[in-house]
């Protein structure tokens, strides 16, 4: 017998349809005789509509309210999925962040797990049923909800996992495991069967959507046994662990992009100090601020209240190069043409990547290009 953590992406309980599915999943842990604790995320577009309903009444949302409301997504799913498996005679509970509890330090919608008290995690165990838990959030030491980021469901499992001393943390979402780049838009993008934390963690940092920056990190920093697999198709998926040999001749191991950011270029030195409410959820250099699309009305709305003189750039995606060896990748560009072909607005150099911030529209056929010479062509 074995415990795991099982948690469950957006996609993964998107409808009632879905939900159903998950129960046969659990099912199967179950008939293994495995205890299982569950993490789940709210249904498929439910936080972006919650965002929405924020911004109604207010350009600056980000506060106590905001993530009060944000964070109600979760609690659905969690209760809809327990139902679910009680009707399956599968005893199971929710339970939200604030009945575990779990702790948490920070700034609102950004908030770090500090703490997970396993107490009534393990009573429940003991008792046959499974919880299902509410991912995403966590409270303050005077009991406020604050929600731990987009993607946050994933830090919430690992950390669970963690508290439990669990034996492996499964991440279900829409994709089999990791891929040397996103498959839904290159489409030779290979499998890895395994990926090293640190190198997870770059990915996720840069647009990989398998799972989230801050839970790779908690697996890391306390070896919570990790694996990211499909809620849609059966397969071992992707391991996540402390080294891999894996990586192409080239020694670069994977692609990420995104196409969620804006480029912020500024004079003046306290820009950032305005931004500072943001400032787990961007990524600044000497010459430029990288930020979410999601929050451009609120830094426009900083911006512009301050009269700081600062140029916004709407138009950029940003193509990173996770590798082990950024000369290859300079050298490559360099003897392909991929500077003349491309416009690089800026390059941006890191220990284990670079990153090009390119015009939008020529984001994803500079993926593909970069696939192709980095990693199809040298394994």
């Amino acid at each position: 017998m074995s415990l795991y953590v099982l948690k469950f992406g957006g996609s993964s309980v998107a409808t009632t349809t879905r939900i159903k599915h998950i129960v046969e999943i659990i099912a199967g842990f179950i008939r293994e005789k495995h205890k299982v604790v569950v993490v789940t995320s709210a249904m498929q577009g439910v936080t972006n509509q919650l965002i929405d309903l924020t911004r109604f009444f207010s350009a600056l949302p980000i506060n106590r309210e905001y993530d009060a409301v944000i964070s109600t997504g979760e609690q659905v799913a969690a209760g809809l999925l327990a139902m679910a498996l009680n009707s399956a005679h599968i005893s199971a509970q929710s339970m939200t962040s604030w009945q575990i509890p779990i702790y948490v330090q920070g700034d609102y919608s950004d908030a770090g797990i500090t703490k997970v008290s396993p107490e009534k995690i393990f009573k429940l165990l003991d008792k046959g049923i499974i919880p299902v838990i509410t991912g995403f959030q966590g409270i303050s030491e005077n009991s406020d909800i604050y929600t731990i980021g987009r993607g946050g469901s994933d830090a919430t499992a690992c950390a669970v996992a963690r508290a439990i001393n669990a034996d492996e943390c499964w991440i279900y979402t829409d994709v089999d495991g990791v891929y040397t780049a996103d498959p839904r838009v290159v489409l030779n993008a290979r499998k890895l069967e395994e990926v090293s934390y640190d190198d997870m963690i770059e990915l996720a940092s840069w647009g990989a959507k398998v799972l989230q920056t801050k839970s790779t990190q908690i697996a890391k920093d306390y070896g919570v046994r990790l694996r990211v697999l499909s809620s849609f198709a059966e397969g071992k998926g992707t391991q996540i662990i402390d080294y891999t040999k894996y990586a192409s001749s080239t020694q670069v191991i994977g692609i990420a992009h995104s196409l969620d950011c804006f480029a912020i270029y500024f004079a003046p030195d306290n820009l950032k100090k305005l931004l500072q409410p943001f400032n787990l959820m961007m990524r600044d250099y000497d010459e430029i601020i990288l930020m979410p699309k999601t929050l451009q009305t609120e830094t426009q709305t900083i911006i512009s209240a301050s009269g700081v003189n600062a140029k916004i750039d709407n138009d950029i995606g940003a193509v990173t190069v996770v590798c082990r060896v950024p000369d290859f990748v300079r050298k490559t560009l360099s003897e392909h043409g991929v500077y003349d072909k491309y416009e690089i607005k800026q390059t941006l150099i890191h220990e284990h990547s670079m990153t090009f911030i390119v015009p939008y529209q020529q984001t994803i056929p500079l993926v593909t290009e970069l696939h192709e010479y980095c990693i199809i062509k040298h394994t």
